[in-house]
């Protein structure tokens, strides 16, 4: 029995050794590459990033100062192509995105800071849920500005409590013509809109030719990108700024919410204004594919990081901090969270101008 056991030693190990030497075979072996499937996806292909506004407008300037370098940073590298779809203060661009653009990540977009609060308001203009859409982040955060005409008799905010203001609006889902109207209503000021113009460019040249006075509701970044030299040259006032916080950079500049003494009012102001903290956001269609999604946000935000992007950025005079995605949840669901009885107030301050 004991010459039987000793027989198989040389079989036992012979096998050992063919199997070790197998395995270390397998193992020197190339490994196979995986596969990526958002690099699949957006391999070769074009993304479309569509502007709610016309070309000129601080959306426009972000838009494709972002189109420029967020490629680069999503897997697969895919080329962005800019599409300008102007109307009703980027509410156009807002319902095609949410219920006719490709819901796969091909498309994002840019557009009005307000516009997520139309459906609180009861626009039915406004076919979308606005928590659903794919939130990627914001490129900034600021207040909007009240501007003056330099030939204008408005000198300063109490100028504008003593006389009629005549001042250019896009419409009352914008900046331009939420944030006049609801100042009109919380200070006192005689804010006159006329609204429909297109865009930012379309309004600057009203100003310039006497048409109006001014605008309401503009932020630092966009007259600061398309409009520097009437600040330097100081062909405008800037009378006030509108938002939770002063601007750094307009520190000297009175900050409306310092003027609302009534806490109701203070509400209401806050709901107007809120959406400052948004001030560049950027999405998709709803139901896009998480990972494409998380793609998208983290090449959102390793693009606002990129030295190249911030350069451009400092060249054009456009402000850039980011505001992720989740900020922009969670302060949908802070606004959306705000008294029923504050909404309804909001609403008929809103819809009688409509």
């Amino acid at each position: 029995m004991a010459l039987l056991q000793r027989s198989r030693l040389p079989v036992q190990f012979a096998f050992a050794t063919f199997v070790s030497a197998c395995a270390a075979g397998f193992s020197a072996l190339p490994a196979v590459a995986q596969s990526d499937p958002v690099a699949d996806f957006y391999k070769g292909r074009n993304i479309t990033m569509l502007v709610g506004f016309s070309t000129g407008n601080g959306a426009d300037s972000y838009g494709r100062l972002l189109a420029r370098h967020i490629g680069k940073h999503l897997p697969g590298n895919p080329n962005v192509i800019v599409q300008n779809m102007p109307g009703s203060g980027s509410l156009v661009m807002a319902n095609y995105l949410y219920s006719v653009a490709p819901k796969d990540g091909s498309v994002i977009g840019i557009f009005n800071r307000n516009v997520p609060m139309e459906p609180m308001m009861g626009n039915k203009n406004a076919r979308f849920e606005a928590r659903k859409f794919t939130w990627i982040g914001s490129a900034n955060t600021e207040p909007s500005l009240c501007v003056a005409w330099g030939a204008s008799p408005i000198k300063t905010w109490e100028d504008t409590k003593q006389r009629e203001w005549v001042i250019a609006a896009t419409g009352l889902n914008a900046n331009s013509g939420l944030v006049p109207t609801l100042l009109n209503r919380v200070l006192g000021t005689r804010m006159k809109l006329i609204m429909g113009y297109p865009g930012a460019s379309e309004m600057s040249l009203a100003m310039e030719s006497g048409e109006v006075e001014g605008r309401c509701g503009w932020s630092r970044s966009s007259l600061m990108a398309t409009k520097a030299q009437w600040v330097t040259d100081k062909k405008v006032n800037l009378l006030i700024q509108a938002g939770l916080q002063k601007n750094p950079a307009l520190m000297d500049v009175p900050l409306a919410m310092d003027y609302v003494t009534n806490d109701r009012d203070k509400q209401l102001l806050k709901l107007a204004v809120a959406w400052d903290e948004m001030a560049w956001p950027f999405m998709a269609p709803p139901e896009v594919p998480a990972a494409r999604r998380d793609a998208l946000r983290k090449a959102f935000e390793s693009a606002l990081a990129d030295p190249q992007l911030l350069a451009e950025a400092e060249r054009e005079k456009l402000d850039v901090t980011l505001v992720t995605g989740e900020s922009i949840e969670k302060l949908l669901d802070d606004v959306y969270s705000t008294p029923p009885d504050i909404v309804a107030e909001m609403r008929g301050i809103i819809t009688p101008s409509r």
